[in-house]
């Protein structure tokens, strides 16, 4: 398979603001996570890719054509924009097989296809719901549905868990490890590290409208997690002393007892060691929440 996506020197301005500024990426096969703050670019980025915005100067380039001005070359891509992009007042049903004739598929093979996704997000209950009436949260389980109508060979994704519970982005984030499988080229956008660390594939960085790192998702675990801190959850009150004879510093509110507590570790390979001695003493552990650095600290440079 040909390389998907390919951009060079790719400019966007708004104005007298830039907003992608000499941008160059050649996509891999499988899934690409594009991770950065707000105001990064990323959205643009994405935009600019399928088609919906002109470069100001550069180019962009999908399987060898140019998505601006190449209308049928969306008919291989998909966006799930940070809007959902249905229509509040038609139903479900009518939203999907608006969009699925747009690219000329049969309504029975919108609908089967459509319910077969919905069902595994728990949301075929909807079906003949008008949009309006639905929580964000289900109307991003929508967006994600009209986003695979076309089966893609280009998917371009701006923060597709945002707003779901934690079970239906869990679903979501296998099924977009299965697609990449497919030899499918999938761009995944998001601000949140902890999202970044469900894979293991591609990263790319970017701040300020530029790419910062070309890495791998490895690398929030060797280099991001250099001192840094997790909150452990006890299943029961865990005694101060406890703590201590973890041999890492610990903040804690309470002086006796805690139900949780926030530890300072030097890597990642320290999660375990710490967890460890915690249950060799007795504790049960509960859980642990990753307490994310900001990520617009985030380059090997800043």
């Amino acid at each position: 398979m040909e390389t998907a996506i390919s951009i060079k020197n790719l400019y966007k301005t708004f104005r007298k603001t830039v907003a992608l500024d000499n941008v160059s990426f050649i996509s891999k096969e499988g899934v690409n996570i594009i991770l950065g703050p707000n105001g990064a670019g990323k959205s643009t980025f994405l935009r600019c890719i399928i088609g919906l915005y002109k470069p100001s100067s550069g180019s962009v380039s999908v399987f060898g054509k140019r998505p601006y001005f190449d209308d049928e070359i969306r008919d291989k891509m998909s966006l799930l924009s940070d809007n959902y992009a249905l229509y509040d007042f038609l139903t479900v049903k009518q939203n999907l097989r608006f969009f699925g004739n747009l690219y000329k598929l049969k309504d029975n093979e919108i609908f089967s296809k459509s319910k077969n996704i919905l069902k595994e997000m728990d949301a075929l209950k909807f079906f003949d719901r008008k949009v309006v009436e639905l929580s964000r949260g289900t109307k991003q389980k929508i967006a994600f549905c009209r986003a695979m109508l076309n089966d893609p060979d280009v998917l371009l994704l701006d923060e597709p868990t945002a707003f779901l519970d934690a079970s239906s982005s869990e679903w979501i984030r296998n099924f977009i490890l299965d697609y990449g499988k497919k030899r499918k080229t999938i761009l995944f956008v998001t601000q949140k590290l902890d999202e970044v660390s469900r894979f293991n594939s591609r990263l790319i960085i970017m701040r300020e409208g530029k790419i910062v790192e070309d890495t791998t998702t490895y690398y929030i675990y060797n280099d991001i997690m250099k001192s840094s801190s997790i909150l452990i959850r006890f299943a029961r009150p865990v005694a101060i002393s406890v703590l201590k004879k973890a041999g890492y510093k610990f903040d804690s509110m309470e002086s006796k007892e805690v139900s949780s507590a926030k530890f300072y570790i030097n890597n990642y390979k320290d999660v375990n060691s710490l967890v460890g001695k915690l249950i060799k003493n007795k504790a049960f552990v509960l859980g642990i929440d990753y307490i994310e650095p900001l990520v617009e600290r985030i380059s090997k440079g800043g």
